[in-house]
């Protein structure tokens, strides 16, 4: 949870912008319908800050010189297009712009940045609006970066990496990435057919567009889960991180969702553990209601069984309110004791359902909030920094950024398992610091001296790809003689 109103990732200094400040330019009217082919008139300079509606939905608030202000929908916003320091907005459908009579049926308005500020405003609004389209031409320091880490098309790159530091909110990409990786390292191999831990951009996708339920909503994501046989209704679990309004991270987990729809066949009351439902993890310590992502849920789910079912119609009365009663239950979860750790708790969520013979059968079923702590999160963080430096070490020294090729090497996949599931103790925060700052030093390791901090020495890499790494001058022995520095060889 943010206690800040927004983060922005606005600028190379990794600076956070609350607001943008650009002169305004709107089409001048010419009776009727304003249209993006009229010329634009300048009407002065404008604040402009992301604000929650009374309905909890994103608002952009422009603050006009004169006292005039106005809010726009940000889901009203479709495309943005860049010529050199102005942003072109364009609105899906006409609307009234509150801080000018005469500006009905507005569809499209300009900003011109600043040129020093351009990178700035064009970042922030591409944080505030993930769904738009954006066109033109980008200035050169909005290029990708280039990608440190990649792991089943997710890739990370080093402003990603900075966002696992203290006091930072993480990132779509970072949290993708750690969840893949939670789940190919800890999960058991029983659990992966059926389990699915869905992309960070799927609710924002199937919300996206200003559709008005998730029935409409599952024509934005009827590809994303193409390569599943049945389906999402096939898995037995679904994670879905959800972020809210670009300020606050939290996990749904969908249960048993087949079962509300196609019961078993002897009628029979469900066995707990199965039991049909949406559970909601949420670590602020005062979550909003989960109602409007219940239902978009509720409805994707219903229309995937329609689609996967030719001869299903929606006026099957019985399954409909079957799915419409799909169980909603908030968990009583740890809570998070800063503004800024709401990422790291999903990934700690999920972490402990891995791991857990229980968890997931009585996931929402009983009080959870004995899992861990505040304390364990924090350790977490530092733990999945370290993870980060030791996967760039290693695609440093073999050249390969495919974080699933470096893993299959057993003793880094065991070094990061092991890192994901240790729990602290009153010597680990110090420890790890020291482990984590011999690999900020650079390549050259001697992971012979933090081997019992970091967990297993990382793997020998082969002399004819790069040379071995530097252990360290030999010390003096008892005698005044020479001692080899001790060298740990991998088993035949």
């Amino acid at each position: 949870m943010a206690a800040d109103p927004i983060c922005i990732d606005a600028d190379d200094e990794g600076s956070w912008r609350p607001d943008l400040l650009c002169e305004l330019l709107l089409p001048q009217c010419k009776g009727g319908l304003m249209s993006v082919l009229s010329p634009f008139a300048q009407v002065g300079e404008a604040s402009i800050k992301q604000i929650r509606g009374a309905n909890g939905e994103s608002q952009l608030s422009f603050s006009l010189e004169g006292g005039k202000s106005t809010t726009v929908p940000s889901l009203a916003i479709s495309h943005l297009s860049v010529e050199e320091n102005q942003i072109t907005m364009k609105f899906q459908d006409p609307i009234e712009w509150q801080a000018f009579s005469e500006a009905e049926g507005l569809d499209t308005f300009g900003l011109v940045a600043k040129e020093t500020e351009l990178h700035t405003v064009l970042s922030t609004l591409r944080w505030w609006l993930p769904h738009v389209v954006v066109t033109g031409t980008l200035p050169q320091q909005l290029d990708p970066d280039p990608v440190i880490l990649n792991l089943e098309g997710i890739s990370l790159t080093a402003r990603d990496l900075e966002l696992l530091g203290d006091e930072q909110c993480l990132n779509d990409s970072v949290l993708d990435f750690f969840l893949k990786l939670a789940v190919e390292v800890v999960a058991p191999e029983h659990l992966k057919g059926d389990l699915y831990v869905a992309s960070t951009f799927f609710f924002q996708k199937l919300t996206a567009g200003g559709v008005e339920n998730g029935e409409a909503g599952w024509q934005n994501v009827r590809r994303w889960t193409r390569s599943l046989p049945h389906g999402l209704l096939g898995q037995r679990f679904v994670i879905l991180p959800i972020n809210e309004q670009n300020i606050h991270w939290w996990l749904a987990v969908v249960c048993h969702a087949r079962y509300a729809i196609e019961p078993e066949a002897d009628g029979a009351s469900f066995p707990l553990g199965k039991t049909p439902r949406i559970v909601c993890l949420d670590s602020a310590q005062e979550p909003l209601l989960k109602h409007r992502a219940v239902a978009f849920l509720r409805g994707y789910l219903w229309k995937e069984w329609c689609e996967r079912h030719p001869s299903a119609t929606p006026e099957e009365p019985d399954k409909v309110n079957e799915l419409i009663n799909l169980k909603a239950i908030a968990a009583e979860v740890p809570k998070q004791a800063n503004g800024f750790d709401c990422g790291i708790f999903i990934i700690e969520y999920l972490l402990h359902l891995l791991q857990s013979k229980s968890a997931l059968a009585g996931l929402g079923l009983a009080r959870h909030k004995h899992w861990f702590g505040q304390k364990s999160v924090t350790f977490r963080r530092k733990r999945l920094k370290w993870i980060a430096q030791l996967l760039q070490h290693h695609a440093e020294r073999f050249e390969e950024t495919d974080v699933g090729r470096l893993l299959q090497e057993p003793k880094l996949k065991k070094s990061v398992a092991q890192a994901l599931t240790e729990v602290p103790d009153r010597k680990e925060a110090e420890r790890f610091q020291k482990a984590v700052d011999a690999l900020r030093s650079g390549k050259e390791v001697d992971y012979t001296k933090i081997r019992k901090e970091v967990g297993p020495e990382p793997p020998e890499e082969s002399p004819k790809k790069t040379p071995k790494l530097k252990r360290g001058a030999p010390k003096a022995g008892a005698k005044g003689r020479a001692t080899k520095p001790k060298v740990h060889h991998r088993p035949a």
